[in-house]
């Protein structure tokens, strides 16, 4: 297809690119060969913006393209997948991009299990749709950016036009995000008409220092507490943990821990196990403290076998060294005006970031009412942390503790029997600005927690089941329900 003179010109140019330059280059041809070019009127053309976000990265990358696509000239329409239907998508004439990540072993963000039920199902032409595809992820897990993978796949069957080349981006994605929009827009402005820039714009990174913050610049940590939380009796072990570092790590509360493990009998690095932080960075700087279940099953030959990583973490003595780094969740935050009221569902060791949700809206003063509701098999064995939230109760940081021990009647009570019990006045704090926070088990835990909140809002607040799931869409969008779940 190509002369020998012109393949030349090509592999000599590419070779002497950066990743960055790469990619303004795939989307500038992209953007020159796509069929649909000079489709739009500049004037109406509307860049779509749909985001699915775990934590918030994909929605901070999406609010950050709004800004970059006004700055070009662009009008933009910023969207959560979980408020537009694949019926919309198909009527779009306007080009759209998505912006996703992909939560654990390539699940969909939970916000958005709606949206990619419903792409998984499609049976649609998307004949007329324009669409470009950014994906957030981590290599270290199997299913790499499988979310992102599976809507540019969909759409891509039902007919729609790539007018710029799927990316997918490992955790160090924000020294990327500057080359990729640059590179997309100017796609996008070959798609919509608008003169395409003709020299390669210098690509900063946005990123601030990311040492101790993803698994490619971990810190060193020591071992400096390690106790079990559970009495006798008890058919489980579940280990407080505190691990000191040095430096400055501005990590807060809602984020979680990464532990890296060490490689495994062939070589391999086994992907970093995440846990939920446990403390409070104003109560206790230079430390993290986790929350971990020690997981146990029966091997082939009847031995015991345990977790990999929590085997790995229980079986650490104080001095014991091990390299993490921080994993934030932008969306499991405390809320930015501290008299809000908070609801706290955490069952097991689910419990872990709402211990840094109190000691730290303890630490802050905070006028906000604080509820939690913990569950467990017994409550003499399994009230993790009893003391300290007893404490809480007396000294007025925790206003109100709802706890369901599932072992210690006839009839099993979960968290959401409790939740049940209160439900009127869950609904008057919801309806009084509250947010509400779910940590543990995804699976049945959480997804029968979000019933029950379902219930509760169709039965106190009078909404039909549909008109519920619209509020909790709602709640879920301004990130006053939110969840954090495994």
């Amino acid at each position: 297809m190509l002369s020998d003179k012109q393949q030349k010109i090509i592999d000599d140019l590419w070779d002497g690119l950066s990743a960055q330059q790469r990619a303004w280059i795939g989307g500038y041809l992209t953007g020159r060969a796509s069929d649909s070019a000079g489709a739009f009127a500049t004037s109406n053309a509307t860049l779509q913006i749909l985001y699915a976000t775990e934590t918030g990265n994909a929605k901070t990358v999406a609010q950050a393209l709004v800004k970059s696509a006004k700055d070009r000239g662009f009008k933009s329409k910023l969207t959560p997948v979980n408020k537009i239907t694949l019926a919309e998508i198909v009527a779009f004439k306007d080009p759209v991009v998505f912006i996703s990540s992909t939560h654990g072993e390539g699940d969909p963000p939970e916000m958005a299990h709606k949206f990619f039920d419903a792409l998984k199902a499609a049976n649609t032409s998307f004949a007329q749709v324009n669409y470009a595809v950014l994906g957030l992820g981590d290599r270290a897990y199997k299913e790499f950016c499988k979310a992102a993978a599976d809507i540019d796949k969909t759409l891509s069957a039902g007919g729609a036009k790539a007018f710029h080349a799927t990316t997918l981006l490992d955790v160090d994605y924000a020294d990327h995000i500057a080359g990729w929009s640059d590179a997309f827009l100017t796609a996008l402005s070959a798609l919509v008409g608008h003169a395409t820039p003709k020299t390669i714009a210098t690509v900063k990174s946005t990123s601030s220092s990311t040492v101790g913050f993803t698994r490619l610049t971990p810190l060193e940590g020591t071992i400096v507490e390690s106790i079990i939380l559970n009495d006798k009796d008890s058919a489980k072990e579940t280990y407080h943990i505190e691990i000191a570092f040095d430096g400055n790590l501005p990590y807060a509360a809602g984020d979680a821990a990464g532990i890296l493990l060490p490689k495994a009998a062939d070589g391999s690095d086994p992907t970093p196990r995440l846990y939920s932080i446990a403390s409070a960075p104003s109560v206790h700087p230079n430390q993290v403290h986790l929350t971990v279940a020690l997981a146990k099953h029966t091997q082939p030959d009847g031995s015991t076998g345990f977790g990999l990583g929590s085997g790995y973490l229980a079986q650490k003595k104080i001095g014991d060294k091990l390299q993490f780094y921080i994993q934030r969740n932008l969306r499991f935050r405390l809320p930015e005006d501290s008299s809000k009221d908070i609801i706290m569902v955490g069952p097991g060791t689910g419990i872990a970031p709402f211990r840094a949700f109190v000691q730290e809206r303890a630490e802050q003063d905070a006028s906000g009412r604080n509820w939690l509701f913990f569950g467990d098999q017994h409550a003499h064995c399994d009230f993790l942390y009893q003391a300290e939230w007893q404490e809480a109760l007396a000294g007025g940081a925790l206003t109100k503790l709802d706890v369901a021990f599932s072992r210690d009647k006839k009839h099993k009570v979960y968290v959401q029997h409790k939740m049940q019990e209160r439900g009127k006045e869950i609904a008057e704090w919801l309806e009084g600005g509250a947010h509400f926070y779910v940590c543990g088990a995804k699976s049945p835990m959480s997804e029968d927690v979000e019933k029950t909140l379902i219930d509760i809002i169709v039965q106190h607040l009078g909404k039909s089941a549909e008109a519920a799931q619209a509020y909790l869409a709602d709640l879920s969008e301004q990130d006053r329900y939110v969840k954090d779940v495994y």
